[in-house]
């Protein structure tokens, strides 16, 4: 009977099938341990990973002292009255850096460490919330691709239902035609929904550097109480560009100083009356009127990027208390949706049962010249129910995977 077969399916559809998305809404830990691992090991992280490791090859070269230069010079004289004269000459400088200059490279160059560390978590990061997010839109797809093929299964019963009539000789042709269309229209909606998940799978496998055929890991988003914000990549990476500020500002302030050298000179000159020897020390100094101007600007420049980098830090707090906030709606807005479907479907059901009674309906099916369209209706609306579900739930898991943007940067070791 179709009634029978209309609430059988009718409340399979809103029990089970969005359940593949509620049990988990942050994933197994099976999921978020591949997650990771395909994450850490894509081609995008991996060159964060060694521009990481180039930052702190650049740590050892920092505050470098110059070489010291050795200078030799040899002439040959020849004077008034034939005086000839031979001289030798060694100059021996160390220049000197400029003060404070050799602290300032050393913190601009761990500066840079922590910026490179901070930029490998929030890709990191990045990666993972893309990954997750398309997992979730495929997944979401697929569901509502199975609920399409739900309703065709109970159109395909009332179709033949009124096939059956026809046959028997009552019936209208028009209700097997709008029947066959619904059919039709549906499974052009599930190929459809079937493209949006492969394509959003393959999206997430080139961002993951995958091979097509390669298998993409499952769900997984980290819960909001794992957010910490001050620990969260976003923020440590406006505090990573706020010490990079700072340190071109001491590199600025130093650029003030003057450039100076010492030296030793030697000089041998052998003359007609004798040899003579000279010794003597060297000093020299730039003088920076110049570069005092051009300092300041410098500075001024770095106290631009630092602030620039405090409103930085403040934005990603906003964007983390936003995302933890859509989360929490997300949740409750997944649970009031559960629960008006539910009520709903109780509520169909018993739209057709009364439709059915009013319609004289017994064993043999449906009867009646409006009640094939009255019963499209009922099931369309429950297929609205049931889609309504699965928005929701998958709001839920786009919401939860955006977390992947906040984590702390141990959520990915480099070299795992």
């Amino acid at each position: 009977m179709l009634f029978s077969t209309f609430t059988l399916c009718g409340v399979a559809l809103l029990a089970a099938l969005p359940a593949t998305i509620r049990a988990q809404p942050t994933g197994t830990p099976e999921h978020r341990s591949d997650l990771v691992q395909a994450v850490v090991s894509s081609p995008a992280l991996q060159a964060a990973a060694r521009r990481s490791t180039a930052a702190r090859e650049r740590v050892g070269a920092a505050g470098r002292l110059a070489d010291v230069e050795v200078e030799g010079m040899g002439s040959r004289t020849i004077g008034p009255l034939d005086e000839r004269a031979t001289k030798w000459e060694v100059n021996v400088r160390q220049p000197l850096p400029r003060r404070g200059e050799r602290d300032a490279d050393r913190a601009r160059a761990q500066a840079g460490v922590t910026l490179a560390e901070a930029a490998y978590a929030a890709l990191a990061g990045e990666l993972a919330a893309e990954s997750a997010i398309a997992r979730a839109e495929a997944d979401a797809a697929e569901a509502r691709a199975r609920l399409y093929e739900n309703q065709i299964g109970r159109l395909q019963a009332v179709l033949g239902s009124v096939e059956a009539r026809l046959a028997a000789g009552g019936g209208r042709i028009a209700d097997r035609l709008l029947v066959q269309s619904r059919v039709a229209a549906m499974q052009l909606v599930i190929e459809e929904e079937r493209k949006t998940a492969a394509d959003a799978l393959a999206e997430a496998r080139a961002r993951l550097g995958l091979r097509p055929e390669a298998p993409l890991p499952g769900f997984a988003a980290p819960a909001p109480k794992e957010i910490r914000t001050e620990e969260a990549a976003t923020v440590r990476l406006a505090a990573a560009r706020t010490a990079e500020a700072d340190a071109m500002g001491q590199v600025a302030r130093t650029a003030a100083n003057p450039l100076m050298s010492v030296g030793v000179r030697l000089e041998r000159e052998r003359r007609t009356l004798g040899p003579e020897h000279t010794a003597g020390l060297a000093f020299t100094t730039e003088l920076p009127f110049r570069g005092r101007h051009y300092a300041r600007a410098e500075i001024r420049a770095a106290a631009a990027e630092r602030a620039a980098a405090t409103s930085d830090a403040d934005a990603a707090r906003y964007r983390i208390s936003s995302a933890l906030t859509r989360v929490e709606r997300a949740e409750r807005l997944a649970a009031t949706s559960r629960r008006l479907s539910e009520e709903t479907v109780a509520r169909l059901d018993a739209e057709y049962d009364a439709l059915v009674r009013a319609a004289g309906v017994g064993s043999g099916g449906v009867t009646g010249d409006s009640t094939v369209l009255q019963t499209v209706g009922i099931l369309e609306r429950v297929a609205d129910a049931g889609l309504q579900v699965i928005r929701a739930e998958a709001a839920v898991r786009t919401a939860h995977a955006e977390l992947w943007r906040h984590v702390p940067a141990s959520q990915f070791p480099a070299g795992q």
